[in-house]
């Protein structure tokens, strides 16, 4: 169902704030404007008429909240007396659900950003909410001086991935399905992935999240790079983003970012959560890979399954192996749910106990009960099942 403002105007109603004005009947002169409603910094202004009064202080109240989220997630200044944004409160209820965006000048030539909502209760909040964040980066491009002439647009793709990540709420999801993706050879070259009309990260919203978070890191220094680059007419391009990404060549930019997927893998962004690409991942750790530096000791074979090794426990090259495998499934499981941690550990035990020479009968009994457990938690995490843990706990 499409949120809209309707939900908020009546939780506002509930709470006192709206008053009696939300139920009263239109009287003669009510279309005339009302007073303007300010936010405490004056950067932002909420315009409508007598009729429509009602409506500021939840719409502000709004536009407060998703400045705050987004913008503080970047450490980037809110606004500006100079470059105000403007919202204009419509005087339609016809189930208009447009948003209206536009960069004006006032009458002394300064420039403004303006937001209109044709239809205040039906206007969809994801539009409203992007126009909110689109118009205070642009605020943002003028106060680092950029001008009608000089400033460049951002791709659409990394405005929305931008706007999704800061959000949070999908950001171990989103990994999940980027890295899948990656994994399965699925992604284009590095320069056509991050190109301006990036055909992958348009369709996938997932992608276009995850490849923003690369410039969100650090409080999102390389984004407020681009954002003051673009200002004074930098043009995106795939040289220019290698190089700002990766200090990097086009041609280089290919192996760095499969390092970073291969990095990405392991990254706990969302703490205390397991989930099904996360339990994939983990998964792949539970082999013995007896070799080392690509050269092969007395086994004929990269890799044995866990299983496999049980039949040759008193093999050195694979007790070695089983030591150094312990460490990076512990590895694996660091930051997750409690469950993959219980499941982790009970690999943990056996391996650790295989590369200490235990008997098979010990062996048999500690790796059947590792199994156990993680087809268990497996089950859990069907359907698309997030498991969490209270890190107050």
């Amino acid at each position: 169902m499409r949120e809209r403002f309707v939900t908020l105007v009546l939780t506002l109603l509930g709470c006192g704030w709206l008053g009696a004005a939300s139920g009263r009947s239109e009287v003669p002169g009510s279309r005339v404007p009302a007073q303007p409603m300010y936010s405490g910094d004056g950067a932002v202004i909420v315009f409508s008429s007598v009729a429509k009064a009602a409506y500021r202080g939840p719409v502000l109240l709004f536009v407060n909240r998703t400045r705050e989220l987004f913008l503080q997630g970047l450490n980037i200044t809110p606004g500006s007396l100079n470059c105000p944004l403007e919202i204009r409160i419509g005087d339609q209820s016809d189930g208009d659900v447009s948003v209206l965006s536009q960069r004006i000048r006032d009458t002394k030539g300064n420039l403004r950003e303006r937001i209109e909502l044709p239809d205040p209760e039906a206007a969809d909040l994801t539009r409203f909410r992007r126009a909110i964040v689109i118009a205070f980066l642009r605020v943002y491009m003028v106060n680092t001086g950029g001008t009608d002439a000089t400033m460049q647009d951002l791709p659409n793709w990394l405005i929305d991935g931008a706007i999704r990540y800061l959000d949070g709420t999908q950001r171990q999801a989103d990994l999940d399905r980027a890295y899948l993706l990656w994994s399965h050879a699925c992604l284009p070259p590095a320069a056509e992935l991050y190109a301006f009309d990036s055909y992958a990260a348009q369709v996938e919203p997932a992608l276009a999240a995850t490849l923003a978070g690369w410039f969100m890191e650090s409080r999102g220094t390389l984004f407020k790079k681009l954002l003051k680059e673009a200002a004074n007419n930098k043009s995106w391009s795939p040289t220019y983003i290698a190089r700002i990404l990766a200090d990097s060549s086009v041609e280089e930019f290919d192996q760095i970012m499969d390092q970073r997927w291969q990095t990405l893998g392991h990254r706990v962004a969302s703490p205390g959560v397991t989930t099904a690409g996360i339990m994939r991942r983990f998964r792949s750790e539970l082999l013995l890979f007896p070799c080392d530096y690509g050269m092969m000791f007395n086994s004929e074979r990269a890799y044995y399954t866990f299983q496999e090794a049980l039949v040759a426990p008193e093999d050195e090259d694979l007790r070695r192996a089983a030591m150094n495998s312990s460490a990076r499934i512990r590895m694996a499981a660091i930051g997750r749910d409690g469950m993959l941690i219980a499941v982790s550990e009970a690999y943990v035990n056996f391996l650790q106990a295989f590369a200490k020479g235990a008997k098979p009968g010990e062996l048999a009994k500690m790796l059947h009960h590792a199994e156990s457990i993680r087809r268990e938690l497996e089950l859990k995490l069907e359907g698309g099942t997030v498991l969490k843990r209270d890190l107050e706990e």
